[in-house]
């Protein structure tokens, strides 16, 4: 593309001293960092909901009255559970526990490690899982796995770090799903001041299939060497918190939204570092997927918070949304650095509509365009920035 900008320059300009250091700057600009962050964020308080009849009422661990406690430590080879809970039935076996929970509201207390051992949920109760201080590896599947379809409140005990990993072949149970090192069936809701660590090598990292709500003061960082890092099929809320998300397999999504993502608030910050995936079925027909750092099948709204995603593989996409784009504030910054041989790496490619109200927008592509949008796109006044240029879009307000 530079060879052919400066052919098309010096033939029109053959004895003259036309200056191309611009042309030159255009095409050779480098692109803002985008590297995971681990700091501190200071937030305002989290101030849950009180009023039962706003939507999200229910999505806070606070509204919920929890009088009735479990308690599972693992210690090396073996779970221990205690407490007793009418209605709740648990069975181990070594350190795999399974929990069958008809009772209601209650809380389960994990503390521990184990190097093969896992918690699986059963019955359509919401509990709370509160996490303090525990290391859990499944080789055959998912560390944890609800199985039931309501909220599992991941509460992340103030000043502790848990840790989660899968591995790399799931042990198939028919008619149960286990996509990711921390599934549910349910909503996932996390909340609390502590750390949670997820590798993920056989499958995904965290997955709901419902939707992924994130409260301020979590701090979640996920590893995905195979499948997608954060996924939710309905959708995720953003309040707050410190995300990072690194993915490496081919064809993998950092965050993976199949419904609605709202954030309006926090630090997300995710990287895909995997190149185009190829695949052919039976019929001989080959398929090709890229990665993204962020995909979305549905509505993207942006109203506050720090968002950044880079893709570096072979047709990556910072950005991949399959609807509309909306940014009403906050900190967005979408950088592909990958290769053009099997897809277009893009800055962003929305194939609805892309709306610029406030904030702060860039985007940045090595090889392709660093903006692509299939629909209408609309800029606000009242900017202070605007630059649309070969490789690089930056709106501020």
């Amino acid at each position: 593309m530079l060879a052919v900008a400066l052919c098309g320059v010096m033939t029109a300009c053959v004895n003259d001293d036309t200056d191309f250091s611009d042309i030159i700057a255009e095409y050779q600009v480098e692109p803002e960092s985008i590297e995971l962050d681990f700091t501190a964020l200071s937030e305002a308080p989290d101030v849950p909901v009180t009023d039962e009849n706003d939507s999200a009422y229910n999505d806070y661990v606070e509204n919920t009255s929890w009088n009735k406690v479990m308690y599972i430590d693992f210690n090396g080879s073996s779970a221990t559970v205690t407490g007793s809970v009418g209605g709740v039935a648990v069975s181990t076996s070594g350190a795999h526990v399974v929990v069958t929970n008809l009772s209601g509201p209650v809380k389960f207390v994990v503390s521990g490690a184990t190097n093969d051992g896992s918690i699986k949920f059963y019955g359509d109760k919401r509990f709370q899982l509160l996490l303090n201080g525990a290391d859990i590896t499944n080789p055959h599947g998912a560390a944890i796995n609800n199985q039931g379809s309501k909220s599992m409140y991941v509460v992340l005990a103030d000043g502790t770090a848990n840790t989660l990993r899968d591995g790399s072949n799931y042990t198939v149970v028919d008619e149960e799903d286990q996509k990711a090192a921390l599934f549910s069936e349910g909503q996932i809701i996390f909340s609390g001041k502590g750390q949670l660590n997820v590798y993920a090598i056989g499958r995904g990292g965290i997955r709901s299939d419902d939707y992924v709500r994130i409260r301020p003061g979590v701090n979640i960082y996920v590893n995905s060497t195979a499948l997608d890092g954060l996924r939710a099929n309905d959708g995720i809320i953003v309040d707050g918190g410190v995300v990072n998300v690194e993915t490496t397999g081919n064809g993998a999504k950092g965050v993976r939204s199949g419904g609605v993502m709202k954030v309006n608030g926090g630090r997300m910050i995710a990287i895909a570092d995997g190149d185009t995936r190829i695949e052919t079925d039976e019929a001989g027909l080959v398929d090709t997927t890229a990665c993204a750092a962020l995909y979305c099948d549905t509505l993207v709204t942006v109203n506050a918070g720090i968002l950044k995603f880079k893709a570096t593989g072979d047709g990556g996409k910072g950005l991949n949304a399959k609807h509309n784009v909306v940014i009403n504030g906050g900190k967005f910054m979408s950088v592909a650095m990958g290769t053009n041989k099997l897809k277009k790496a893009k800055g962003m490619k929305i194939d609805g509509n892309l709306a610029i109200n406030g904030g702060y927008t860039y985007s940045y592509s090595r090889q392709s365009d660093p903006l692509d949008v299939a629909g209408n796109t609309s800029v606000a006044p009242g900017y202070t920035t605007y630059k649309l240029s070969v490789k690089v879009l930056t709106i501020s307000y």
